[in-house]
Protein backbone atom coordinates (compact mmCIF):
# COMPACT_ATOMS: atom_id res chain seq x y z
CA UNK A 1 0.00 0.00 0.00
CA UNK A 2 1.42 3.48 -0.89
CA UNK A 3 0.37 7.27 -0.05
CA UNK A 4 -2.00 8.98 -2.24
CA UNK A 5 0.40 10.89 -4.69
CA UNK A 6 -2.44 13.39 -5.69
CA UNK A 7 -1.90 17.36 -5.23
CA UNK A 8 -4.48 17.59 -2.58
CA UNK A 9 -3.66 15.24 0.00
CA UNK A 10 0.59 14.44 -0.71
CA UNK A 11 1.77 16.96 1.87
CA UNK A 12 -0.44 15.16 4.47
CA UNK A 13 0.60 12.48 6.87
CA UNK A 14 -2.88 11.37 7.14
CA UNK A 15 -3.53 10.90 3.79
CA UNK A 16 -5.74 8.00 2.37
CA UNK A 17 -3.57 4.83 1.51
CA UNK A 18 -4.33 3.96 -1.83
CA UNK A 19 -4.45 0.09 -2.67
CA UNK A 20 -2.28 -1.00 -5.26
CA UNK A 21 -2.91 -1.24 -8.77
CA UNK A 22 -2.51 -5.16 -9.40
CA UNK A 23 -4.89 -5.36 -6.41
CA UNK A 24 -7.14 -3.52 -8.67
CA UNK A 25 -6.73 -5.30 -11.71
CA UNK A 26 -7.00 -8.92 -9.85
CA UNK A 27 -10.61 -7.49 -8.09
CA UNK A 28 -11.36 -6.80 -11.60
CA UNK A 29 -10.56 -9.95 -12.99
CA UNK A 30 -12.13 -12.04 -9.93
CA UNK A 31 -15.09 -10.14 -10.48
CA UNK A 32 -15.43 -11.12 -14.30
CA UNK A 33 -14.94 -14.72 -13.26
CA UNK A 34 -16.22 -16.29 -10.23
CA UNK A 35 -15.97 -13.81 -7.06
CA UNK A 36 -19.13 -12.37 -6.28
CA UNK A 37 -17.69 -8.95 -4.53
CA UNK A 38 -18.00 -5.40 -7.03
CA UNK A 39 -14.41 -3.94 -8.08
CA UNK A 40 -16.55 -0.64 -6.97
CA UNK A 41 -15.04 -1.31 -3.39
CA UNK A 42 -11.50 -0.36 -4.54
CA UNK A 43 -12.35 1.95 -7.02
CA UNK A 44 -14.70 3.98 -4.55
CA UNK A 45 -12.12 4.15 -2.14
CA UNK A 46 -9.30 5.45 -4.83
CA UNK A 47 -11.44 7.80 -6.39
CA UNK A 48 -11.80 9.33 -2.75
CA UNK A 49 -7.75 10.00 -2.99
CA UNK A 50 -8.60 12.10 -6.36
CA UNK A 51 -9.18 12.23 -9.95
CA UNK A 52 -5.67 10.78 -11.05
CA UNK A 53 -5.75 8.08 -8.05
CA UNK A 54 -9.57 6.88 -9.10
CA UNK A 55 -8.64 6.62 -12.87
CA UNK A 56 -5.19 4.46 -12.45
CA UNK A 57 -7.85 2.05 -10.46
CA UNK A 58 -10.95 2.55 -12.57
CA UNK A 59 -8.20 1.49 -15.82
CA UNK A 60 -6.79 -1.16 -13.65
CA UNK A 61 -10.02 -2.87 -13.42
CA UNK A 62 -11.23 -2.68 -16.66
CA UNK A 63 -8.06 -4.46 -17.57
CA UNK A 64 -8.69 -7.15 -15.38
CA UNK A 65 -12.53 -7.61 -16.25
CA UNK A 66 -11.84 -7.85 -19.82
CA UNK A 67 -9.28 -10.10 -19.07
CA UNK A 68 -11.38 -12.36 -17.14
CA UNK A 69 -14.47 -12.21 -19.17
CA UNK A 70 -12.55 -13.04 -22.05
CA UNK A 71 -11.11 -16.27 -20.03
CA UNK A 72 -14.90 -16.91 -18.95
CA UNK A 73 -15.85 -16.75 -22.69
CA UNK A 74 -12.81 -19.07 -23.86
CA UNK A 75 -13.93 -21.94 -21.19
CA UNK A 76 -17.53 -21.69 -22.05
CA UNK A 77 -16.22 -22.28 -25.91
CA UNK A 78 -14.28 -25.38 -24.34
CA UNK A 79 -15.94 -26.51 -21.36
CA UNK A 80 -19.95 -24.74 -22.01
CA UNK A 81 -21.85 -26.72 -19.64
CA UNK A 82 -18.97 -26.83 -16.60
CA UNK A 83 -18.73 -22.84 -17.08
CA UNK A 84 -21.78 -22.09 -17.07
CA UNK A 85 -22.72 -24.07 -13.99
CA UNK A 86 -19.69 -22.84 -11.97
CA UNK A 87 -20.94 -18.99 -12.66
CA UNK A 88 -24.25 -20.47 -11.47
CA UNK A 89 -23.06 -21.47 -8.27
CA UNK A 90 -21.68 -17.79 -7.95
CA UNK A 91 -23.80 -16.52 -4.06
CA UNK A 92 -26.60 -14.43 -5.52
CA UNK A 93 -26.16 -15.83 -9.41
CA UNK A 94 -29.80 -16.91 -10.09
CA UNK A 95 -30.28 -19.27 -13.27
CA UNK A 96 -33.03 -17.15 -14.48
CA UNK A 97 -30.26 -14.65 -15.08
CA UNK A 98 -29.17 -16.46 -17.84
CA UNK A 99 -32.51 -16.92 -19.67
CA UNK A 100 -32.70 -12.61 -18.94
CA UNK A 101 -29.54 -12.34 -21.08
CA UNK A 102 -30.04 -14.86 -23.71
CA UNK A 103 -33.09 -12.80 -24.48
CA UNK A 104 -31.00 -9.50 -24.30
CA UNK A 105 -28.31 -10.95 -26.53
CA UNK A 106 -30.72 -12.02 -29.33
CA UNK A 107 -33.14 -8.84 -29.39
CA UNK A 108 -30.15 -6.51 -29.04
CA UNK A 109 -27.31 -8.38 -30.10
CA UNK A 110 -23.60 -7.35 -28.33
CA UNK A 111 -24.97 -4.31 -27.47
CA UNK A 112 -27.28 -6.28 -24.94
CA UNK A 113 -23.85 -5.64 -22.71
CA UNK A 114 -24.35 -2.14 -22.17
CA UNK A 115 -27.89 -2.74 -20.58
CA UNK A 116 -26.32 -4.61 -17.86
CA UNK A 117 -25.68 -1.45 -15.09
CA UNK A 118 -29.20 -0.99 -14.36
CA UNK A 119 -30.12 -4.59 -14.45
CA UNK A 120 -28.30 -6.31 -11.81
CA UNK A 121 -26.98 -9.10 -13.52
CA UNK A 122 -23.17 -9.87 -13.31
CA UNK A 123 -20.68 -9.74 -15.99
CA UNK A 124 -19.96 -13.14 -15.54
CA UNK A 125 -23.13 -14.02 -16.94
CA UNK A 126 -22.47 -12.42 -20.08
CA UNK A 127 -19.56 -13.71 -19.99
CA UNK A 128 -20.71 -17.08 -20.22
CA UNK A 129 -23.54 -16.23 -22.55
CA UNK A 130 -22.03 -14.64 -25.22
CA UNK A 131 -20.18 -17.36 -27.18
CA UNK A 132 -23.85 -18.43 -28.47
CA UNK A 133 -24.03 -15.20 -29.56
CA UNK A 134 -20.97 -13.17 -30.81
CA UNK A 135 -17.32 -14.04 -31.56
CA UNK A 136 -14.36 -13.70 -28.60
CA UNK A 137 -13.35 -10.89 -30.83
CA UNK A 138 -16.65 -8.77 -30.97
CA UNK A 139 -17.18 -9.80 -27.38
CA UNK A 140 -13.94 -7.99 -25.98
CA UNK A 141 -14.39 -5.33 -27.79
CA UNK A 142 -17.55 -4.84 -26.35
CA UNK A 143 -16.36 -5.49 -23.01
CA UNK A 144 -14.30 -2.31 -22.13
CA UNK A 145 -17.19 -0.10 -23.12
CA UNK A 146 -19.85 -2.07 -20.81
CA UNK A 147 -17.19 -2.54 -17.91
CA UNK A 148 -16.80 1.50 -18.08
CA UNK A 149 -20.60 2.56 -18.34
CA UNK A 150 -20.80 0.25 -15.20
CA UNK A 151 -18.51 1.46 -13.02
CA UNK A 152 -18.42 5.04 -14.48
CA UNK A 153 -21.33 6.26 -11.82
CA UNK A 154 -19.55 5.07 -8.89
CA UNK A 155 -15.76 6.13 -10.04
CA UNK A 156 -17.88 10.05 -10.91
CA UNK A 157 -20.10 10.25 -7.05
CA UNK A 158 -16.99 9.47 -5.24
CA UNK A 159 -14.44 11.68 -6.90
CA UNK A 160 -17.26 14.08 -6.38
CA UNK A 161 -17.21 13.62 -2.49
CA UNK A 162 -13.40 13.46 -2.47
CA UNK A 163 -13.05 16.60 -3.71
CA UNK A 164 -15.80 18.07 -1.71
CA UNK A 165 -15.05 16.76 1.46
CA UNK A 166 -11.18 16.57 0.80
CA UNK A 167 -10.04 18.44 4.09
CA UNK A 168 -12.49 16.65 5.95
CA UNK A 169 -11.25 13.25 4.56
CA UNK A 170 -8.01 13.44 5.06
CA UNK A 171 -8.41 15.18 8.43
CA UNK A 172 -10.47 12.18 9.66
CA UNK A 173 -8.97 9.09 7.50
CA UNK A 174 -10.28 6.79 10.65
CA UNK A 175 -14.01 8.34 10.37
CA UNK A 176 -13.63 8.27 6.12
CA UNK A 177 -13.08 4.62 6.88
CA UNK A 178 -15.75 3.64 8.71
CA UNK A 179 -18.22 5.74 6.82
CA UNK A 180 -16.80 4.46 3.69
CA UNK A 181 -17.67 1.07 5.31
CA UNK A 182 -21.24 1.24 6.47
CA UNK A 183 -21.78 3.05 3.26
CA UNK A 184 -20.56 -0.73 1.41
CA UNK A 185 -22.07 -2.75 3.88
CA UNK A 186 -25.56 -1.43 3.85
CA UNK A 187 -25.42 -1.35 -1.01
CA UNK A 188 -24.69 -5.11 -0.47
CA UNK A 189 -27.26 -5.41 2.52
CA UNK A 190 -30.00 -3.79 0.13
CA UNK A 191 -28.95 -5.40 -3.02
CA UNK A 192 -28.99 -9.13 -1.62
CA UNK A 193 -32.01 -8.63 0.01
CA UNK A 194 -33.46 -7.46 -3.69
CA UNK A 195 -31.61 -9.54 -6.29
Amino acid sequence: MRAVSDSSTATNPKALVQPPLWLAAAWGFAEATLFFIIPDLVLTWAALSGVRAGLRTFAAIVAGAVVGGLLMFGLTVAFPDQTRRAVATVPFVRVSMFDHVNREFADHGVTAMLRAPGNGIPYKVYAVTAPDHTDATTFTLMSGPARIERMALSWFAFTALGWIFRHWITQHPTATTALFALFWILVYAIYWSVI
